[in-house]
């Protein structure tokens, strides 16, 4: 056993793009990985455990609640036989759409707590945030009684999550750096905390920016130190931003990504000016070779 290769816990999150704090989870509330221990208590990982937190992501990939997870495992079963399962997703959905709906701030931050401890983050936004979004967006152009007050406790929640989970990366080994900044006028998007957040759980320390109305402004950054730089929009850029962008691209070069719905609106003025650009959803564009190209250069 001694010869056996073994990991430390941020190489597993590193390599399975599980949180620290989802397998400490996993192990504590439901007995579903039990990693070695050294002398001093710290985990020690092996290949066999690995290969059970694939397991696991199979089947909660499937819609399977983390809860069931262990009696399918010990019962052997394959999750590739397994129909699809989008009630657990739909019920997620639902039960944070009515605490919104209600107000219920505490009800709203609950339930995101214990989503994103126990289940992978880009599973919750493939599954349960962008959905959820989407049909909160088509309440909202409704303009109900109230439904401002339904948009500041969402942003507020997700201003809460996205502090959590800083305060656990600081108390982890740095896995790299990078600056983020939003250049949506009408303040972050769900989008841009979803990124935040995929970021900060891959180890990321980020030099976050949640509003930027003066885009030459960035340009200080650069003399700061050489961190990445990833720009996030949802919306349409006005004209003016564009030669503040160049200079950004010049600055940073290949170091430069643009993110967001606003990336497949300018897609081709973006590219002309050498800065390279992912579109779509906050998850599609995790899971791009752009980004991960890209993520590459954070940990130099």
């Amino acid at each position: 056993m001694l010869s056996e290769k073994t990991y430390t816990i941020g190489d597993v999150s590193q390599q399975t793009g599980v949180a620290s704090v989802t397998l400490r989870a996993w192990e504590r509330r439901y007995g579903l990985i039990k990693p070695q221990r050294t002398a001093k208590g710290h985990r020690v990982y092996n290949q066999g455990n690995i290969q059970d937190i694939q397991h696991i992501l199979s089947w909660l990939n499937r819609g399977v609640a983390i809860s069931k997870v262990a009696s399918l495992l010990a019962s052997g079963k394959s999750s590739a036989a397994a129909a699809p399962v989008a009630e657990q997703w739909l019920v997620a959905q639902n039960k944070l759409l009515a605490s919104i709906t209600e107000l219920n701030k505490p009800g709203v931050n609950q339930m995101l707590d214990r989503l994103n401890k126990s289940v992978p983050f880009i599973t919750l936004c493939e599954y349960v945030y962008h959905p959820l979004q989407a049909t909160l967006a088509q309440r909202w152009q409704r303009q109900p009684l109230g439904y401002q007050l339904e948009q500041q406790l969402w942003q507020q929640s997700w201003q809460r999550q996205t502090l959590i989970m800083t305060l656990r990366t600081e108390k982890q080994k740095p896995q790299g750096h990078c600056y983020l900044a939003s250049l949506d006028l009408n303040g972050p998007s769900l989008g841009y905390y979803l990124l935040h957040s995929l970021l900060l759980q891959s180890g990321l320390r980020i030099n976050a920016f949640g509003k930027v109305e003066d885009l030459a402004g960035l340009t200080r950054l650069h003399n700061n130190a050489e961190w990445p730089l990833i720009v996030y929009a949802d919306q349409r850029l006005e004209q003016t931003a564009f030669k503040p962008l160049a200079k950004l691209g010049t600055l940073w070069k290949d170091d430069i990504i643009c993110l967001g719905l606003a990336s497949d609106i300018h897609h081709e003025q973006l590219t002309s000016l050498g800065i390279a650009c992912v579109g779509g959803h906050s998850s599609n564009a995790w899971q791009s070779a752009a980004m991960k190209t890209w993520l590459e250069k954070t940990q130099r």
